[in-house]
């Protein structure tokens, strides 16, 4: 029997899950994708080990891709809560979007977004990107937005094209996120003021 490095067994298995996970996100990190065999040797298990916890390694990229999704919604409804006004909740996620990037942490995003994943897990990772919007959404609602869905969406898209600069180079950071707070924030007062 495998010596266990927990408590229990329970634990021993969810700690030798996020060592799998943690490796795969570094391996992803560092050359964006990653065979069963190279998880399995960055944390010193054997590969028929590895699939006593994952399938396959699109199995194992969609539980990175999920729990970082979730981390990430998470930071972004920390970055809003406690702001009672809506205007300055929308520039509140726009910034904390753009800091998540900023940061580097959006390129395990990207560099799993190119990997074919099975179709219920895909639709398990969508959701969890759906989940992003979130306080967005809400923020919106509660400045009277008519179609918060639709103003979302092009919200996103500029933010989404800031995203595509800063990993670019293209622009600093802190300039692009002044920038696009700038023409959000007109958007905005042009919407919710009927120009």
């Amino acid at each position: 029997m495998p010596k266990i490095t927990a408590p229990t067994v329970a634990e021993h298995r969810e700690q030798r899950r996020a060592d799998l996970l943690d490796a795969a996100a570094s391996l992803m990190l560092r050359s964006g994708s990653f065979t069963v065999a190279e998880v399995a040797t960055e944390v010193g298990l054997s590969r028929s080990a590895v699939y006593e916890y994952y399938s396959s390694a699109a199995d194992l990229i969609a539980d990175v891709l999920v729990d970082e999704l979730a981390d990430w919604a998470d930071a972004l409804e920390r970055a809003t809560a406690g702001i009672p006004d809506p205007a300055d909740r929308v520039s509140a996620w726009v910034a904390a979007v753009l800091h998540y990037v900023a940061e580097g942490r959006h390129a395990l995003v990207r560099a799993a977004g190119s990997i074919d994943l099975p179709a219920t897990r895909r639709a398990e990772v969508q959701g969890r990107h759906r989940d992003l919007v979130r306080e967005l959404h809400v923020a919106l609602v509660d400045l009277g937005c008519a179609d918060p869905t639709a103003v979302s969406a092009f919200i996103w898209g500029a933010v989404n094209a800031a995203i595509t600069r800063i990993e670019a180079g293209s622009t600093a950071a802190e300039d692009e996120t002044a920038m696009v707070l700038d023409f959000i924030q007109g958007g905005l007062a042009g919407l919710v003021l009927g120009r």
